[in-house]
């Protein structure tokens, strides 16, 4: 009996034993797993609030396409949805507007003496650069020195940004309130509506070189990085192109109508008059489109692809064949009055700005900016697209891998230490 006693326990003692062990065993592996499931789920949840925060500049500010003068402020425009993302009121109403060539500040004037710096980035308005008198007009040519018209002067005013002197040029020949610049050329182009004088300045000297035009002058632009200004006129009404360094004539076009406002695309000449777009090469004007109400200002993409045309309580966005793109409607009176596009291949994240170094008047001009895919109807897409390239969003992944990590290292000690512990 007690040589099979001793067996007969151990045969149902042993067992016994090893099912609760495996009983605790699984208790054990199953609260891993709910405890793993937390850790991810937190672990997840951390990571997306962290992408999230990163990339909030991009997603909130410094991604528009266009910046815009009106009666409410300055509006920042998202032209691929159409969207009004941002207004910064300013009282007085905003006149002007221009980008700094690396497209991190947008300066405005609202005819007091001084000019305000709003960052792109985080859309804060920083102090007011003083200047001698009331301002009107702004332009940002390529290099450090921001300009602005002061007609009641009758003169110029030049600010070195970044804690440079303000100065202020000799005498205009009469009050300059039309002005006009590229990030493309050190040199911008200033005369008075309704004149027929028109001065050529080079900031980074102070000097002045005058020519006159046939007819009295109401719009001038810069064409992109070519060395001329455009110069609209009436009486007669026509499109001027003058060389920025010889201020010759290169030509001059009739135009069908009065023009009131002139832009340079990169394949074209635009001038608007009335509710009309003409596309000038040189040789003739022709129809280009037709705005549903009459142009007020014109301003191409920094690519030089799509055309802006501000309007009494609009914005259309054409293409270059003048097929229109985008209308994005102003409401509560927002009338436009001036409008600045963003260097959009400038990088606000970054700080990738045009290359090279400044031209001297009547030099090669930096290197172009590249520029991202111009507006679309692919919305969704694109902003996926537009939101995963941007370095934060780029960094905030990497976080959050990393965090992921972390928890799977930690979730690996705990599972070795509980199974010592058993």
């Amino acid at each position: 009996m007690g040589g099979r006693i001793g067996p007969q326990w151990s045969g149902h003692l042993l067992p016994a034993v090893s099912t609760d062990t495996s009983i605790r065993h699984h208790t054990n592996d199953a609260g891993i797993l709910v405890k793993t499931g937390k850790l991810l789920l937190a672990s997840g949840a951390l990571a997306t609030l962290l992408t999230m925060t990163l990339s909030g500049a991009v997603l909130a500010n410094g991604v528009g396409d266009l910046y815009v003068a009106s009666s409410a402020g300055v509006l920042e425009i998202h032209v691929s949805t159409s969207t009004v993302v941002n207004t910064i009121p300013m009282v007085p109403a905003p006149q002007s507007v221009a980008f700094s060539p690396d497209g991190r500040d947008l300066f405005v004037s609202n005819a007091g003496s001084g000019v305000i710096p709003i960052d792109i980035a985080s859309l804060d308005v920083q102090a007011q650069i003083g200047m001698p008198g009331p301002v009107s007009a702004l332009a940002f040519p390529a290099g450090e020195i921001l300009v602005g018209t002061m007609p009641t002067r009758r003169t110029l005013a030049f600010a070195v940004i970044h804690g440079g002197a303000v100065t202020e040029s000799a005498q205009l020949p009469g009050a300059g309130n039309l002005l006009a610049g590229d990030r493309r050329d050190a040199r911008v182009a200033v005369a008075e509506a309704g004149k027929s004088w028109l001065e050529v300045v080079d900031p980074a000297t102070a000097t002045l070189r005058k020519t006159t035009v046939a007819g009295g002058i109401v719009a001038l632009a810069i064409d992109r990085g070519k060395g001329a200004v455009l110069v609209a006129t009436q009486d007669p009404d026509a499109l001027v192109r003058i060389d920025l360094t010889s201020l010759l004539v290169t030509w001059t076009v009739k135009l069908p109508a009065a023009p009131n406002a002139v832009a340079a695309m990169s394949s074209t000449a635009v001038v608007g008059g009335g509710s009309s777009l003409w596309k000038v090469d040189g040789k003739t004007a022709t129809k280009l489109a037709t705005p549903k109400q009459t142009a007020t200002a014109l301003a191409v993409s920094d690519e030089g692809s799509f055309l802006h045309v501000a309007e009494a309580a609009a914005i259309e966005a054409f293409d270059a064949t003048g097929k229109l793109q985008k209308t994005i409607d102003l409401k509560d009176q927002q009338s436009p009055v001036a409008m600045a596009a963003i260097p959009s291949g400038s990088s606000l994240f970054l700080g990738q700005g045009s290359t090279g170094a400044t031209p001297a008047p009547g030099g090669n001009p930096p290197a172009s900016i590249p520029t991202p895919k111009p507006p679309t109807t692919s919305t969704v897409v694109d902003t996926a697209r537009d939101i995963a390239s941007y370095p934060p969003v780029q960094g905030a992944a990497l976080v959050a891998v990393a965090i992921l990590f972390l928890c799977w290292m930690f979730i690996r000690w705990y599972d070795r230490r509980s199974v010592r512990l058993r």
